[in-house]
């Protein structure tokens, strides 16, 4: 690259065979496709738009009605704003979406975890990764509101520097109308250079066929009759004159429009620099919007958090004890249990409800070590002595 800078690639992009003016830059013909005015019509045949050269053939802003492309800039910069817009919603849209899938997950697996057959401490790292979930949807629900105002400033951007006319932008009208106005009275002009141009050149056309025709009646053996020969050499001598004539009318032309190009430079540019000014401003508010992004965007504010959240996570996990597990279920539901056996009882008519009562006791007492293996966290030891104190 010139001036000293070099061009930053990033890893893995790859490098086509072409400059990175043309890459950054679109050429006329490719501006020109995106346009919908039918009625411009440009040769495309021309040099990209960021070059200092003087265009080879075909579009120069100085024709009559080239500066459209110019004002069409602007019909442009309003539909990048929708663009832009459009982009951080379906963005915004994408957090959002995460955030209530992380949710959704969350709230499915705590229910199934909650009801499952796991138990102690290992359920509990079971959840953890659920809480991870939720804490990790607040972090980007956070940040679906943060492009939601970066989005809110490019539409308050717009309102305040496109106003709506009756069928298009009254910056589009008021730009089409200051080069219409700057631009009318040198196109009177060139359309008379152009008239008279072409009257030039239609004599100069006529002359050529009068002396030739006069030639061929001069040559000898010619059966044309001198009378005939005479109008001919006087249709020659009036189609030189004609020529002449139309020769000084087309450079008096030339010299009127050459003395009027200095206004109409001025004129032009008057216009074409505020176009330039708005169209600047809106690139460095479309940079100023994307820093802005990017920042709201970052996780390093929420590095610290995001940090908490799996520091705290592996802390849960590492807690797991399965001995501890085990242990609880050997006391409260296995080989640990008090032992109760069958002994002789003597009928005292009790015995059928006694009986009754016996079977639905199991089914009780297990249910209540289910509600204590959810409710509390405590040692397998803790556990143990009050169960053993309970029973």
């Amino acid at each position: 690259m010139e001036d000293g800078n070099e061009e930053v690639i990033l890893p893995g992009t790859d490098i086509p065979n072409e400059t990175t003016e043309d890459k950054l830059y679109p050429q006329i013909q490719h501006i020109e496709d995106r346009s919908t005015d039918t009625n411009l019509k440009v040769d495309e045949n021309s040099v990209g738009a960021n070059s200092s050269a003087v265009p080879l053939s075909g579009f120069n802003f100085w024709d009559v009605n080239s500066y459209k492309r110019t004002v069409k800039r602007i019909d442009d910069g309003a539909k990048l704003c929708d663009d832009l817009s459009k982009l951080l919603v379906e963005r915004a849209e994408i957090e959002g979406l995460y955030a209530s899938k992380l949710q959704g997950w969350s709230k499915k697996w705590k229910d199934l975890i909650t009801k499952s057959t796991e138990y102690g401490s290992v359920k509990v790292s079971w959840l953890n990764i659920t809480n991870e979930a939720d804490q990790l949807a607040e972090i980007h629900n956070e940040l679906q509101v943060r492009v939601g105002q970066v989005n809110g400033g490019v539409q308050q951007w717009k309102s305040s520097n496109y106003h709506k006319a009756l069928l298009s932008w009254k910056e589009t009208k008021t730009a089409e109308e200051g080069f219409s106005k700057a631009q009318k009275p040198w196109a009177k002009r060139n359309d008379e250079v152009l008239k008279c141009k072409r009257a030039y050149y239609q004599a100069c056309k006529v002359r050529d066929q009068s002396e030739k025709l006069y030639k061929e009646a001069c040559v000898e053996g010619s059966t044309v009759t001198e009378e005939q020969v005479k109008k001919l050499k006087d249709k020659s001598d009036k189609a030189a004159n004609d020529v002449q004539t139309t020769r000084d009318k087309y450079q008096d032309s030339l010299r009127d429009i050459g003395n009027y190009n200095p206004k109409y430079v001025e004129d032009m540019r008057y216009t074409f620099d505020k176009c330039q000014q708005s169209e600047e401003e809106r690139k460095n508010f479309f940079k100023q919007t994307f820093l802005n992004y990017s920042q709201q965007l970052s996780l390093s504010p929420h590095f610290n958090r995001m940090s908490s959240i799996y520091t705290g996570l592996s802390k849960a996990f590492e807690a797991a004890d399965a001995s501890a597990d085990i242990s609880w279920w050997s006391v409260n539901l296995g080989f640990e249990m008090p032992t109760r056996w069958p002994e002789f009882e003597e009928y005292t008519g009790q015995e059928e409800q006694t009986v009754t009562i016996l079977k639905q006791q199991p089914q009780q007492t297990a249910a209540n070590q289910t509600n204590t293996s959810q409710e509390t966290q405590g040692s397998p030891s803790t556990k143990k002595s009050s169960v053993c104190a309970t029973l």
